[in-house]
């Protein structure tokens, strides 16, 4: 089992790495690589969701995140992740990870921001095939209305 728990940390490591690197090269393709080709994201908490229909559906495949992201790309300029906590359970091949993330906006503003991901994965644990995002509604108000109204400015 430790070397399926090594396995299932490599999978978190890049699924981190290309959240990051997704932002920074504004390349949206990164978001989905270390998915499975069926993997569906779920939001939470379902509220947040529906305030903000414009940024959020319930439930996204891969096709639809990267075309979100290329919506929020606009106004962003960089993030910077760090995880605070990651705990891995490797009989139901399932994984939460805590992070902060501090976006960085082309108008030289940032906002940090907590999201904890509960991620399932294949059976080999080399690939995504569902993530449970929880965002920190209080902090992701503020950024999102942030990148509203820079997008009605341009």
């Amino acid at each position: 089992m430790d070397d399926f728990r090594a396995v299932l940390q490599g999978t978190i490591d890049a699924f981190i790495e290309n959240n990051t690197l997704g932002v920074k090269t504004k390349d949206t393709s990164l978001f989905s690589a270390i998915l499975s080709e069926d993997c569906i994201r779920l939001y939470r908490p379902l509220s947040f969701i529906q305030r903000y229909p414009q940024f959020f559906k319930a439930q996204i495949t891969n096709a639809d995140y990267e075309a979100q992201m290329r919506f929020e790309l606009q106004t962003m300029q960089d993030v910077a992740q760090k995880v605070t906590r990651t705990v891995i359970d490797t009989a139901e091949r399932r994984a939460t990870i805590w992070t902060e993330q501090t976006v960085f906006t082309g108008d030289q503003a940032q906002k940090t921001v907590e999201v904890v991901f509960d991620l399932s994965f294949t059976e080999d644990g080399r690939k995504v095939s569902q993530i449970l995002e929880f965002v920190d509604t209080y902090e992701s108000t503020k950024v999102l209305e942030h990148m509203l109204s820079k997008a009605g400015a341009e």
